[in-house]
């Protein structure tokens, strides 16, 4: 039995393109009441293998290959086994015999494909059901140019072969039946599935044409029980590693290859020179020397004791390895059993510019080293078996250096570098100002500019970008916040003044809401577990672009610094010039109008007329002008947070020691106590001072802190009461 994997030379039309040709052209027998076969159909006709074979080939480029060629190629004896009889020619078998054959050579198609699948050494493709191949039998030969009879004269081409001629042609694609897996075997050599990376030195796993040919036999033989003889069977030609190892002097050789599995001769050559071994390499054979002492090996024994990694080997390398570390650490790396060290060595290219054709290179490459199985190899092998099997390798977090040095999109870099955010929905804000359609899709940022510029990141990276801001500069930002002008203008022209300026940041995103079943009258309902939806939705807050940090920092977050640290954005001598109304702000500039009563009174004596909405804001009008201005903005300016110029002035008439020390304590009582009390004492929702007092004394009643503060309180009321009203 003759087992072969064609090489796309052999294919009619090639197949990197559709396989139309080749299935046409396998079907040259048709009428015979044979049709194409799968894993699982036995009747499928061209029309749907050259459908289904051509529309597997996603994430397959142009040029590459979409399918390949099989043929099983019995021999006569082989045949007569399987007929039963002594016959010479297909034609003195009968009708039945002939059906027997064909289901015979079909159920031996399906386990050669098993072997097939099972020599790519893959966890995920385990038999010829994890294939998309079809198989078409043929009982007929004809004279190819090649042919001895032909050259003699004796035939022409063309012209059908007498005998038995049972053979099996199978079109199988690249791409695993799931459409998951590429599966390409190598040609050229038949060791095993080879390639070269980068310069690096063979690596191989998979495929082994060898091993292919030797399985079908075996299986042929144990499905048919058959005795080949020597001349059906294929032996591979390989010097046994024993042999080479027994015939090796120098211990130390001995002791590598013994001791540790490689996946390239240059690992071998590496692990030689760390020991102090001096080398060269001419015509194939290796020279290494040592303390005076000197010893050859040829490049075809050292390419013996390469052997791929198994699938289990290489999971076992990617779980425990981690790319974040060994990027972090510059390249050096020794953890969970694992280090990367560098291969290095020369190796002849071809190079036009000079008169031999060819020059020495000196080449590169990392390999990881797995100290718990003592195996080698490359790191570029680790990184492509990890893409495979959609394997994290990035364990930990990158540092920002590292992350920056990756990126090549000049605005993305330039943007992280020279500014701070403290979100990632800034950094696609941004990057969309400069011109850039967003799209994220399972934690993947995509950017997309018209110029073709694209870049990928994923979100945990961004956000590696997203810091806090230290309290100095949260401290200076909100000494140039007026938050009465930022809620006038933010909406209309925009808040920018003293270095600030603001945005609105809107993004898509996703939001688990309840969602109870259909079926309201089903009794069985206040049983059912709330499901959780998740639903797109779209938000927007507001940010602050500070120029002089360079820093974006929310609204939301300035309020929060400043009520938590005692800084007044609504201070009347500091912030009302934005008030546009003169009259108005002429009474938050005087002292003695300390409550929106008081000010709503002054505003009355300037003839203004004031009136409330149904929200209780406040519109005043004068002479058919209106202007207004929401009640919290107006209590914020009187009684939310603390007036800068009347601790100022508390503190200049105050009556000694103790009041200092309880109005020292009232400033450090922030937070929600202190905001509640105050607005409920001196807010102007009370007629009379009698209204005022008791509620003063059920406001102190309730407060936690030291007495000192209570009296404080006490005389702080005192203060804005009428002493001639009577009480």
């Amino acid at each position: 039995m003759f087992a072969k994997v064609h090489p796309p030379t052999d294919i009619k039309g090639g197949n990197k393109g559709s396989c139309y040709d080749l299935a046409t052209y396998l079907n040259k027998e048709q009428g015979t009441g044979q049709n194409f076969f799968s894993h699982t159909e036995d009747n499928v006709t061209v029309e749907d293998v050259i459908i289904n074979i051509n529309n597997n080939k996603k994430a397959i480029g142009k040029d590459e290959a979409k399918f390949y060629m099989v043929s099983l190629n019995p021999s006569e004896a082989e045949q007569r086994h399987l007929i039963g009889r002594n016959v010479s020619d297909v034609s003195e078998l009968s009708e039945a015999e002939r059906q027997t054959v064909f289901r015979k050579l079909e159920a031996f198609t399906r386990s050669a494909m098993n072997e097939y699948a099972k020599n790519f050494e893959r966890d995920n493709i385990r038999s010829g059901a994890d294939l998309m191949y079809y198989g078409r039998i043929e009982t007929q030969r004809i004279y190819k140019p090649e042919d001895e009879e032909v050259k003699s004269g004796a035939a022409r081409i063309g012209e059908v072969k007498s005998g038995l001629n049972f053979h099996v042609h199978v079109i199988v694609s690249r791409k695993s039946l799931d459409g998951k897996t590429k599966l390409a075997p190598a040609f050229g050599k038949s060791a095993g599935n080879a390639w070269e990376l980068e310069g690096r030195g063979t690596v191989k796993r998979g495929f082994s044409h060898e091993k292919f040919k030797v399985s079908v036999q075996n299986s042929f033989n144990r499905e048919f029980d058959y005795q080949s003889t020597k001349e059906e069977t294929y032996t591979i030609k390989k010097t046994p590693e024993q042999t080479i190892i027994n015939k090796i002097s120098n211990p130390d050789l001995k002791q590598l290859l013994t001791d540790i599995h490689f996946t390239a001769a240059n690992q071998i050559v590496s692990a030689m020179k760390e020991k102090g071994y001096e080398h060269q390499v001419r015509k194939g054979i290796h020279t290494f020397g040592k303390d005076g002492q000197t010893f050859q090996v040829t490049h075809s024994e050292l390419k013996t004791f390469e052997r791929p990694l198994s699938d289990s080997q290489l999971k076992s390398i990617t779980d425990r390895f981690d790319l974040a570390e060994y990027e972090n650490g510059a390249g050096k790396y020794d953890k969970n059993g694992l280090t990367v060290k560098n291969i290095a060595f020369s190796t002849w290219v071809k190079d036009e510019s000079v008169p031999e054709g060819k020059s020495l290179k000196d080449v590169s490459y990392k390999v990881i080293y797995d100290k718990e199985t003592n195996s080698v190899v490359s790191f570029s092998t680790v990184k492509q078996f990890a893409h495979e099997n959609k394997i994290n390798l990035i364990k930990s977090d990158l540092n920002t250096e590292i992350l920056l040095k990756r990126l090549k999109n000049p605005d993305l870099k330039l943007l992280l570098t020279n500014q701070r955010f403290t979100a990632a929905n800034q950094i696609i804000s941004a990057m969309k100002e400069k011109g850039y359609e967003h799209q994220v899709k399972r934690g993947i940022h995509t950017f997309t500019h018209s110029n073709g510029s694209r870049i990928s990141i994923l979100h945990r990276d961004l956000n590696r970008f997203c810091t806090k801001v230290e309290s100095e500069t949260m401290k200076n930002i909100s000494s140039r916040f007026n938050a009465y002008k930022f809620n006038q203008d933010h909406d209309v022209t925009g808040y920018s003044e003293n270095g600030l300026s603001s945005k609105k940041i809107g993004f898509y995103t996703y939001v688990s809401e309840n969602e109870q079943g259909r079926e309201e009258n089903d009794p069985q309902d206040s049983q059912k577990k709330v499901a959780q939806e998740k639903v797109l939705k779209y938000v927007e807050y507001e940010v602050i672009y500070d120029s002089h940090t360079k820093t974006t920092v929310p609204v939301s977050e300035i309020r929060k610094f400043a009520r938590e640290n005692d800084i007044n954005l609504y201070d009347r001598f500091k912030h009302s010039y934005a008030v546009s109304n003169p009259d108005l702000r002429e009474c938050l500039s005087n002292p003695d109008l300390t409550t929106r009563r008081q000010i709503n009174q002054e505003m009355r004596k300037r003839g203004y007329t004031v009136s409330t909405d149904e929200k209780g804001n406040y519109t005043y009008t004068k002479n058919g002008a209106s202007f207004s201005m929401s009640r919290r903005d107006l209590g914020a300016f009187t009684n939310y947070v603390k007036d800068s110029a009347n601790k100022q002035s508390s503190h200049s008439s105050g009556s000694g020691r103790g009041e200092a020390t309880a109005g020292a304590a009232l400033n450090m009582t922030v937070g929600n106590v202190k905001s509640k009390v105050t607005n409920e004492i001196l807010g102007d929702s009370f007629k009379t001072e009698r209204q005022i007092i008791g509620k003063v004394k059920t406001a102190v009643t309730v407060v936690t802190n030291p007495a000192s503060i209570k009296m404080m309180l006490l005389r702080k009321i005192a203060s804005y009461l009428n002493p001639l009203k009577e009480m």
